[in-house]
């Protein structure tokens, strides 16, 4: 059986985050940049830095985020 390749860009539930989905904010660890006062916001995912996504928050705020932290809502193709 061969070696899984490990994939680093998945969310809290182990869905693949690609560019341009929408992801929503269900953790908290300030240390990752994840605010209490965003807890249960969205936005969107504009890319990706060595460990963190980018993503653009509705209210304009664009943060590095770690993946875990993270629940993947929509992708670009389900429109």
């Amino acid at each position: 059986m061969p070696a899984q390749h490990y994939d680093p860009w998945r969310d809290a539930d182990d869905t693949p985050i690609p560019p341009q989905c929408r992801v929503v904010q269900i953790a908290i660890d300030k240390q990752y940049g994840a605010l209490p006062s965003r807890l249960h916001q969205q936005g969107q995912v504009l890319g990706r830095g060595i460990n963190r996504l980018i993503v653009r928050f509705d209210d304009n705020t664009t943060l590095n985020i770690r993946p875990h932290l993270v629940r993947v809502l929509t992708t670009p193709d389900s429109r």
